[in-house]
């Protein structure tokens, strides 16, 4: 009878204790496995929405065919490559984007977009793809010219009314010596720069790169006022989040990145 009623008792304990851990594993699976309905439904249909406004060359625009074309479409296939899905581009206006991804009408919004914090409630951002903020742009003769510090008593070539030429202003209520010499685009500030009639420029990154004559000019690599572009996503998707930012790590350190600006670009600054 004891020996019944102490088998029941284990029977019990046991019992319990693995209905104990088979919550315990649902709940960590709830917890710390969130599911993520727009990264399973790129699983399951093989194919990752993404918008683009194709007005904006060399990043996005179409070709005599009407075909998307450019370095944010080669770098949605390039990361539905690694993911052995289909990047269907779907043309959206460039005000209507994040609205998209908020919407949830697409799982990614690509094309040339800055990081924009604001936002941040709504929309999920990935890492950083692209530099397109203010950048110093130095004669070659003038390798000491790295930073606004090295600016004192230089000519400097920016566009009328950019960010450059409020830059510029800015530096010389400090440094009262230097000699700001406005023009009416970037192109032509980096002109004046290759002529040898400044010695440096502050232009847009973009312009830097697409100037014919950038072999010629010195492109100094940390930016004077950063203006990332990024991926948005929704907010609530942890693994194309992660999925996202994984394909972008490895596309720089295997050099796609690098090679796309230099197809889109002409260049390797």
């Amino acid at each position: 009878m004891r020996v019944e009623l102490k088998r029941k008792q284990w029977l019990l304990v046991v019992g319990g204790t693995v209905l104990l851990l088979a919550l315990v594993l649902i709940l960590w699976r709830t917890v710390a496995l969130p599911r993520d309905h727009f990264w399973e439904n790129i699983e399951q249909t093989g194919v990752w929405r993404v918008a683009m406004d194709p007005s904006f060359p060399p990043f996005e625009s179409l070709d005599p065919e009407g075909r998307p074309v450019g370095y944010d479409v080669d770098l949605a296939r390039a990361i539905a490559a690694r993911w052995g899905v289909e990047a269907s581009i779907e043309g959206v206006g460039f005000d209507g984007l994040v609205d998209a991804v908020w919407a949830g009408s697409v799982d990614t919004a690509l094309s040339a977009l800055p990081y924009q914090p604001q936002f941040s409630q709504n929309v999920a951002f990935s890492r950083p793809y692209f530099e397109a903020g203010l950048m110093l742009v130095a004669a070659p003769d003038r390798p000491e010219l790295n930073s606004l510090d090295d600016l004192s008593g230089m000519r400097v070539a920016v566009e009328w009314g950019s960010e450059g030429d409020l830059q510029a202003r800015a530096l010389r209520r400090e440094s009262p010596d230097v000699i700001i010499l406005p023009q009416e685009t970037a192109q032509q500030a980096l002109q004046v720069v290759a002529d040898g009639d400044a010695d440096a420029a502050l232009v847009d990154r973009i312009s830097a790169l697409q100037f014919p004559g950038s072999g010629q000019l010195r492109l100094v690599e940390e930016p004077i006022v950063s203006d990332p572009y990024v991926l948005v996503m929704p907010r609530k998707t942890p693994i194309l989040q992660a999925q996202v930012d994984e394909a972008l790590q490895a596309l720089q350190e295997d050099g796609t990145l690098a090679a796309l600006q230099a197809r889109w670009f002409g260049g390797s600054q």
